[in-house]
Order: C-alpha cells, then structure tokens, then sequence
C-alpha cells in the first residue's frame, strides 16, 4: 500500500469526521470545571473538552506501525476528542533504555503509551510518584474501565499495586484462542497417512512421533521430517507440563512459581514430576523427536522449515504459522492426558494481558481529560474504531451485518495483514490500552482452527489463572537477585538435562543449588503477593 493512498483515505476520513461523531454517545450537557489550567471535562461524548488542548506522549513503536502522528485513528480521534496527541514514537528496539533515560533525568511525557512498563517498573515509579495514582480518576472519568472492573474482579486485582494504588492500565482481551499464548499443531495429513488418530496421551504422543521420523510422509525421498519443532522459547516444555500437574495457576512468564496439590504456593521446577518431564522430553531429544535446532533457531528460521513442508507438530499461537499451503494439513492437540492423569493446559495467560500499557505522569496539566481520552478504547465502540478504522474507509460491511477489511487490507499483495492494519492503527503488536472483542478481532485468533483449539482445550485450563504479580518495593528488590540467579541456573539446566548435556542423575544436585540460591525466600514473596491479591478481590 503506497503512502499516497494512505494520504487519500485521511482525506476521506477528514470528511467522515461528523458521522463519526455523531454515532458516539450523546454528550451531556453537565460539565465537570477542571483546574484553572484545564477546559471543562464532558462527562460523556465528544469532545472530551471543548477548547482543544494538547497532550505529550512516549511510547515504543512497533515494527509494523506507520509514524504514530499520521495515523488515521489518531488523527480522527483528534477531530472527535477535541484532544490533540503529540506522540514521541520511539522504534520498540531501543525504547526501554531511551523511556529510561528520560526518566531519569525528569524529561517527563504527559503520558506513556504503549508503555512496556513491567510490574517492578509500575511499583517503582509509582512509589516514587513519576506515575500518578489512577484510581480516582477511573472512578470519575472512566465509566468503560469501571464497568470492566464490575464485571471481572479480577482484573482489577491484577493491576492494582501493593500500597492499593493503580499505576497503569493493561491490554484486556476477553477471547480464549489469543490466551492460550502457544498451542501444538499436529499434521493430520500425516496421521490419516499413517492410519493413527490424534494422540490424545504423552505415551500415544511419543509413539506418533516416532512414526513421523520414520516414515517418508512428505514423499520427496529424504528423511527429513521433523517430528516436531518451535522456535527457541522451547514451548514442548510448557505446552505439556500439566500432563505432569504443573502450571495449575497457568503461564506467569518464567518463574515456576503455581500452586501445589496442597493449596500452597511451590516452585515447581524442583518438584519429582518435573524431573519426570524432563526425562520424557530428554527421551524425545536423544531418539531424534524433537528438532535439534529448537534451543537456538528464531522465528524466521522455524517459519521457514515449516512452509517447506518437513514438520509434524509444531507449537505456536495460530496455525497460519505453517502458511498458505501447509496450514490446512494442521489440527491442534488436545491436553494429553499424563502418566498420573494429569490433563492440563497450563500455557494460558489471564484476561489481563499486559499489565502495564498505558501510565499518566505527574507533569500531565490534562489527567482528567487524559483519562478519558484513553478509556474510550475499553468500550465497544472504542475497540471498533482502534480495531477496525472507519467504515468505507478501512473497513466495511457485508449483507450478513458482520465487518471486515476493506480489500486493500485484508488481501494486500506487498503487505500482511497486520502491515496494511499497521498503517491506520497501532494494534499490530499489541501492547496497547485496550479490550480487544472477538467481534472486532479479524487476525488468525478468529481463524475457525483458532476457535476449535479454543473449544478443545478450554475444559483444561486451570480454574485460578494468576497474573503478573504486583510486589512491595523491597519484594521487587529481593526478586531481581532471586530470579537473576534462581531462574537463570533453572533454565540453563533445563536445556542441559533435555540434550543430555548434564544427566538426570544429577538431579539431587541440582535441587540443592536452588535451595541454596534462596528458593524458600522466593516462594515467601510470591506467597505474601498472592495473599494481597486475594485481599484485593475482596
């Protein structure tokens, strides 16, 4: 899509700038007086404010995001809100150390979008009063949020920080395809070849692959056919450690920190069963099962491999992963039932997707307005527009009622899907303060195999999900030398113990070093925050 198109569709936009307006929620005619500094706040429709003001913002810039200052959303929503957004888009490489020197030295934004704070960031800053306290301003200029809140607690409770302060808002998304982060694939061409079913326990799983390494399925006359492979997150490990009983509080990032048989919170990577895991997938690994390259290939070099038609499982998000020619062949794999009878699905993560996507800070003269420039992306009508653009523009309708793409977007020959959706809009990449909805959600998370693996696995998640947690400044403090050491040394052996590089029977050894690195004071912090977190939901 050439720029001058893209020129031409703001012009048209420019001229669909009532419409849009119009259809948004009736303005009230009660006004609420802001600071001195400020115009008066609408409580409800457009404009926010009725003198156009003007708001700074800082935020890391996708790879496949046009500049922020020119996108059509932004500049449609400038027209409607009354709102002007000055952004500093800064590429998303090289943003953290850049957002990081500015606070440092007081060269503060208004605000942060696309923000990429972590938890300990939010504690951090908010504790030191960069970020501003948004629970007031929630409360009375953010009737999306407050209604979100309402509805599911827990989201709430996810973001709210240990001094009961709200530092950030978060990417909410109320699908379970997109949540269950990474699935396995399995080719199902090749099984009907073979004449076998989808596995649907780890013994019949290892007896497939086996299969699939010593059979021409691909018929080119080599034996190159890989069981199965990913990149190098080593998703295998997550995907089928609840066939174990592990992940019973889903996928919290690295920390091997669920909840055990007993109710109370264990590091799992040192648990028995674990070991047994690890001797399965060590198995796996030495007879050829699994991809060699899986612990060092990235992205593009596992993408490859799998549109040359060589792969029997795979483990990512959507099954398009495979390409056009190849995705048809894949089914998704059920949550394989366990040497216990452990069927779990542990790679899911909460409707709270990311924590820490948007933070106001304390040199904003705006909050109130900013507040409710931002909250209108966690209404239906504000995921439509982030999501979707403008009607005759970006997308429109069909005779059934349902939306799509215009064609220019949704078939473009020199860009992907989220590239031309890129241009108009920063959703690409996620990241962002919004509620992302199945009904305006047009990317492979709707795929019909994307809602098939929703259906099949979701009786198996776990019935707590946590999220991220939020900790006490001297909690974060501890953690960065826990997990710095803790984590590190668990994932290093990890690959040794899956290649064969350290045997298993050093496993003694291995539990030993994680106590003496200080586990049990680990395990004590993420207790105390789980206990918060409960208290918060209460």
């Amino acid at each position: 899509m050439k720029w001058n198109t893209w020129a031409a569709l703001l012009s048209v936009a420019a001229m669909s700038a009532g419409a849009l307006a119009g259809c948004s929620d009736a303005k009230e005619s009660a006004s609420q007086d802001g600071p001195p500094s400020q115009p008066p706040i609408n409580a409800a429709g457009f404009p926010v404010v009725n003198a156009p003001i003007t708001i700074k913002m800082m935020g890391a810039k996708g790879p496949l995001h046009a500049e922020w200052n020119d996108m059509l959303v932004f500049k449609e929503y400038e027209k409607m809100t009354n709102i002007k957004v000055e952004f500093e888009a800064v590429p998303q490489n090289g943003y953290v150390e850049k957002r990081n020197v500015k606070i440092a030295g007081g060269d503060l934004p208004d605000a942060f979008y696309r923000a990429q704070f972590t938890p300990a960031d939010e504690v951090n800053y908010g504790s030191q009063g960069i970020l501003i306290p948004l629970n007031d301003l929630i409360d009375n200029y953010a009737p999306n949020l407050k209604a979100i809140f309402e509805k599911y607690p827990d989201v709430k409770q996810s973001i709210t920080a240990p001094d009961g302060n709200i530092y950030t808002l978060p990417q909410l998304n109320d699908q379970l395809a997109p949540r269950l982060s990474r699935k396995i694939w399995i080719n199902k061409k090749w099984l009907d070849q073979l004449g076998m079913s989808v596995p649907t326990t780890t013994e019949e799983f290892y007896n497939v692959l086996k299969a699939f390494r010593d059979n021409d399925l691909n018929n080119n006359g080599k034996k190159d056919e890989l069981p199965w492979t990913g990149d190098n997150q080593f998703d295998i490990l997550t995907n089928i450690r609840g066939s174990w009983g592990m992940g019973t509080t889903g996928s919290i990032g690295k920390s091997f920190v669920d909840k055990g048989p007993d109710g109370k919170v264990r590091f799992f990577a040192t648990d028995p069963k674990y070991k047994e895991l690890l001797e399965y997938l060590n198995k796996l690994y030495k007879e050829g099962l699994i991809d060699k390259d899986v612990f060092t290939q990235e992205v593009p070099q596992f993408s490859a491999k799998l549109t040359q038609g060589v792969a029997g499982s795979f483990s990512a998000s959507n099954v398009n992963q495979a390409g056009s020619k190849y995705m048809d062949d894949f089914v998704p794999l059920p949550a394989l039932k366990g040497p216990y009878g452990d069927q779990l699905v542990s790679t899911v993560v909460p409707m709270t997707q990311n924590q820490g996507t948007f933070a106001i800070t304390n040199k904003n003269k705006y909050p109130e307005a900013t507040m409710r420039w931002v909250d209108y992306f966690y209404g239906e009508e504000g995921v439509k527009f982030l999501r979707m653009g403008i009607e005759g523009v970006t997308y429109e309708k069909l005779p059934d009622g349902d939306i799509q793409y215009k064609e220019n977007i949704r078939a473009n020959p020199q860009m992907s899907l989220d590239q031309a959706a890129g241009q108009f809009s920063p959703w690409p990449g996620g990241n962002i303060p919004q509620f992302v909805q199945m009904k305006y959600d047009k990317t492979g998370n709707t795929f019909p195999s994307s809602l098939e693996s929703a259906k099949l696995l979701g009786p198996y998640i776990p019935k707590e999900i946590w999220p991220n947690f939020l900790f006490t400044k001297d909690e974060q403090d501890q953690l960065n030398s826990l997990n710095n050491d803790i984590i590190t040394y668990v994932q290093e052996q990890q690959i040794k113990f899956v290649t064969g590089a350290v045997s298993l029977n050093n496993w003694d050894q291995y539990v030993s070093s994680i106590k003496k690195m200080g586990v049990d004071k680990l395990l004590d912090i993420y207790g105390a925050a789980y206990e918060r977190y409960k208290k918060n939901g209460k």
